[in-house]
């Protein structure tokens, strides 16, 4: 089911197409919401918005990361976490020209490692016009 992260808690309320829920332990599960990402122009930054749920109140960094895509530009801030249980955020995207990419994003909170397996990352299919 799209918005409900991996082995931690129900599904997120959101409008937003990344959900990331921090459960007290300061683990990061991401999932894909049933909002899609539309194309995007290329040459032009695009937002691309994400909801966070923090289950555990915690404060600090939230960290997004991912290798570099050829003909992408990728703004990936920290978000810091002020410990209230919901914070919206957002990263941003531009092409160079258009294209289909696929992204792997990773979340980690405090500098930890992130969640358990792989519900802390996640692929997202973007495309340019």
């Amino acid at each position: 089911m799209y918005g409900e992260p991996a082995g931690c808690c129900g599904p997120v309320d959101t409008k937003a197409p990344i959900s990331v829920t921090i459960n007290p332990e300061a683990r990061v599960n991401v999932a894909r919401t049933a909002t899609r990402v539309e194309p995007v122009a290329s040459g032009h930054w695009h937002p691309i918005d994400l909801t966070i749920v923090n289950d555990g109140y915690v404060t600090g960094q939230l960290v997004i990361e991912s290798d570099p895509v050829p003909g992408v530009e990728l703004d990936l801030p920290p978000h810091e976490l002020t410990g209230e249980p919901r914070q919206e955020g957002a990263i941003r995207v531009r092409f160079d020209s258009p294209t289909v990419v696929d992204v792997t994003l990773n979340f980690r909170a405090l500098g930890a490692l992130g969640g358990l397996a792989t519900h802390s990352a996640m692929h997202l299919l973007l495309r340019s016009q």
